[in-house]
This record gives C-alpha cells, structure tokens and sequence, in this order.
C-alpha cells in the first residue's frame, strides 16, 4: 500500500533474481515511481537488509511476506536471548511475551513490507554481544554484537549508528578494559568484510561504492533534506508531474517540513518528541507507568539504558519525517528498561495491596487491548478522546483492486501493457499504482505512466507483442476503468 513497500518487493525481488541491481529499463520515464531508482540502474533506494529477508521468503516459501514473518521470528529470539543475558529467566521471558504480543497481526510491522523488525534484531544483538561480554570474553560474544552492528547499518544506517555510539558511550570504557586480542580482530575482521560488501553493493546500484542509493535518490527527486534544519535542496527537472507532487517545492512531503523551517518553535517542540509519539502505545502504558512509579531508577541498567533510549529518541527528533520502524533499533534498550523496572516493582505494596505486580502486569499485558479482536470491545469503553487510539487500521480498497486487476490480466493470453493516467498529477499522490517486478521485460503485466498518446507510442513500439490498455480513474469515488488503449 506504501510507497516504501513496493520499493522494498523491487528489492526483495532482485536479490531473488541474483542480482544487486538490475539494468536500467528503456524509456525508463515510464516506470519512474516514488522511491525507486531508474538511473544509472533499476534499484530500490533502500538499504538492504529488509529485502534480503523478503527475498529469502520469496525465494524459499514463494511469497516476500514470508520474509517478513521471518524477521518478526528473528526479532523475538534476539531480543528473547539478549534479555536472558542481563536480567533473570522470568522478567526476560515475560517481556519476550510482551514483544511477541506487539507483532500481533493488527501491528503494521507484521501487515506490510515496511520493516522494523530486522533492524530490532540488530539493535538486541549488539546488546547481547555486551551482555556475553561482560561475563565471558569469548569470540562468540564479540561476533554477534559486529553482525547486529552491520545489521543496523544495512536497515536503519542513520538511526542504528546512532544506537550503536551511544551503547559503545554507555559501555565502551568497560568493553575495552575487558578486551581480548582474538576478539578485537574477529570484531574488525567482520566489520571490514561488511563494509566491503556494503561498498560493493553501493557501487552496483550507484555506480560508486562511497554513495548510498538513498543518497543517490535523494539528490534525484527530493527537496526535502533528510534532517530539518537543512535548507531545501533546489527542485531537480522531473520526467512527471506526478513525481513534483510528491517531491517538489510544492509537492506533499514539503508541506510538513515547511512549517519546522518557518520558525515555529512549538513545531520543534513537537519534532523533538515526534519519536517518543511513533513508539507503539503498549510501550506509551508503560513508560507512563515507569515515570508514575519510579522505583528502578537507582538500578544501574535501568540509568544506562534509559539514557540509551532517551538520547537516541531525541536525536531523531533532528529527522525530518518519523514513522515507528525508525526507533526499531532502541527497542531492544526499551525491552531492557521494562523487564528491570518489572522486577522491581513487582514487590511493590500499599497497605497490603500488591499495587507493584498489578502495575507491571499491566504494563506487560497491556498489547493484549490492542490485539485485533479485542479492539472493538476496548474501543467502545475507552474515554472520549482516547477512543481514536483503539481504533482498527482498515487498509484502502485500491491495493485490492490493484492486485486484482493484475491478476485478471495475467489470466489472458498473450502478455499485457497497462498505461496509468491519473484524473491529475496530485490526485492520491500516495497512492501509486505504477510500480513492477526486478525484470520488466519478462513480467506479464507491465504497468506503465500515460504521457499522452504521442510518447507513449514509443513504449507500444518497444512491446509490439503485448495487448495494450489504459487505466483511468473516477476522480471522486477513485473507481477504476480499464479499456483498450487506441
């Protein structure tokens, strides 16, 4: 449904074929899209970790999506393992209940190709490399926090280096006093070999192994700098106005830039805890109730990790767009916060009351209100202005009748070519129809931009053997139709 999905399948989907890249397509204009790379390649701009996951799942079990159940069930190990190396079996199997109950089918984490949960997994190995560490020196300990490291970088390169420096600021002076030579060289080795393949995958896409594809896309189409107190870039010359709709001076992603960069401070104010508002409201429950009974501050761990989390929220607040996978590499630090805080309060009571454990079931059973269905019944007792929280995510019916029209046209005969015209450049900017496989060529059906008769001639030219249509939509309602293309 997002635009980032579908980068995220062309991705899965050229890992699937072999490849790092794909050759740029012929008349490439046609197949431009939000976040999708047509020059010097065919490539999604993303970073390639979630892929990677999506591609096994396509390439093993037949479908991405499996790629997707694979990372939750990575992320709940991880996290599940990291938990057991700092805080006793109980709170860390409690918590891991408490991880397992957010992934609910309801969480967008598990209903779409976005991500979050490899680059969680990342962040709770390089916790448990330190946890091991702590008590034993070994290679094992030293691997597993380099491999969640370069897992970070290959997801989340902004927001996982900022997890990682300020993990290695909390833990790095005990980390060297404890070094082993053995350890140190298997952590650069590992390093330096996944640096070099990040490079080598740079320059297949890029065409330069110092140049990130998000980079490369961003100096492309996007005027909206990557953190907000950058200016905007200038206004690149679009194959179509669809694209500046999206990306130009006036184009949708501007319009919540503009208001921090005019000046507004209680905008800032808001950008700054932006991060702290996208994190999952189970984690809301309970970082309330951590602030309401503070009763594990004077815990070590407790301090370190609540700095870790802190920190690293109000860093993203310099970003200039937040959505909850960005936090994914602090959950394994919030895991940490809850379970040692649990601990504690469980033996809390007033005047006899167990208040304690009543508190930290609550904070640890809390995702249950939010598992899909019970939300109706949670949904109509909430308080008034509360009730929009519960509601449930109905996904538009466009994906729908996207997926369903090509599956009618795969049924036919010979190979089929769609042309998309929009009723204007900015109607349902967000919503994009024109996005296809790794391998163009070979797909049967291809879809395609409408620039008018005249040039789209040129794409009927380059597939004379396909059954041509043109796709319109109703610019109220949103229906489509579909008619021959003459």
């Amino acid at each position: 449904m997002v635009h980032d999905e579908f980068s995220y399948l062309v991705g899965a989907d050229t890992f699937a074929h072999g490849r790092l890249a794909n050759p740029s397509p012929p008349l490439a204009q046609f197949f431009e899209s939000p976040h999708l790379i047509v020059h010097p390649t065919y490539a999604s701009k993303f970073p390639p970790g979630q892929a990677m996951f999506l591609a096994l799942g396509q390439v093993v079990f037949g479908s991405a999506f499996y790629g997707v159940i694979l990372g939750n069930a990575l992320m709940l190990f991880t996290i599940c393992l990291m938990l057991f190396a700092w805080v006793p079996p109980k709170w860390a199997l409690a918590v891991s209940v408490m991880f397992a109950l957010i992934l609910s089918p309801g969480m967008y984490w598990t209903n779409s190709y976005w991500g979050g949960s490899v680059a969680a997994s990342g962040g709770a190995l390089v916790l448990l490399g330190i946890g091991i560490h702590r008590k034993r020196q070994t290679v094992l300990a030293g691997s597993l926090s380099a491999f969640g490291v370069l897992l970070l970088f290959w997801t989340r390169p902004f927001e996982g280096g900022v997890f990682t420096l300020l993990v290695l600021i909390v833990f790095g002076k005990e980390i060297w006093q404890k070094r082993r030579a053995r350890v140190l060289v298997t952590v650069l080795s590992l390093l330096v070999v996944g640096g070099a393949w990040s490079c080598y995958d740079n320059y297949a896409v890029t065409g330069n192994p110092f140049l990130f594809p998000h980079i490369l896309h961003q100096r492309q189409y996007q005027v909206q700098p990557l953190f907000w107190f950058q200016p905007l870039r200038p206004e690149p010359t679009y194959s179509s106005p669809r694209l500046a709709a999206l990306h130009g001076q006036h184009g949708l992603e501007r319009a919540d830039y503009y208001d921090v960069a005019r000046g507004r401070w209680h905008r800032l104010a808001i950008r700054f805890t932006g991060p702290l508002l996208t994190l999952h409201l189970q984690f809301g429950i309970a970082i309330l109730l951590m602030l309401v009974i503070p009763v594990a501050w004077r815990q070590p761990l407790y301090r370190e990790m609540a700095f870790v989390s802190v920190v690293f929220l109000l860093t993203l607040g310099l970003e200039s767009a937040h959505f909850e996978h960005y936090t994914a590499p602090v959950w394994a630090a919030l895991a940490l916060l809850i379970a040692v805080w649990a601990e504690r309060a469980w033996n809390l009571r007033f005047r006899g009351v167990p208040l304690g454990a009543a508190m930290a079931l609550l904070a640890l059973m809390s995702p249950v209100f939010f598992i899909s269905p019970f939300l109706p019944t949670v949904q109509a007792a909430a308080p008034g202005p509360l009730k929009k929280f519960f509601e449930p995510t109905h996904r538009p019916s466009w994906p729908d009748q996207r997926a369903a029209l090509i599956k009618k046209l795969s049924a036919l005969g010979p190979p089929q070519l769609v042309f998309v015209r929009y009723p204007s450049p900015d109607w349902h900017v967000e919503e994009e129809w024109v996005y296809n496989s790794a391998d163009i060529d070979h797909q049967k059906v291809v879809l395609a931009h409408d620039f008018g008769q005249e040039q789209d001639r040129a794409l009927l030219n380059y597939y004379p053997d396909r059954t041509s249509w043109l796709l319109t939509f109703d610019p109220v309602s949103g229906v489509e139709h579909l008619e021959p293309f003459h």
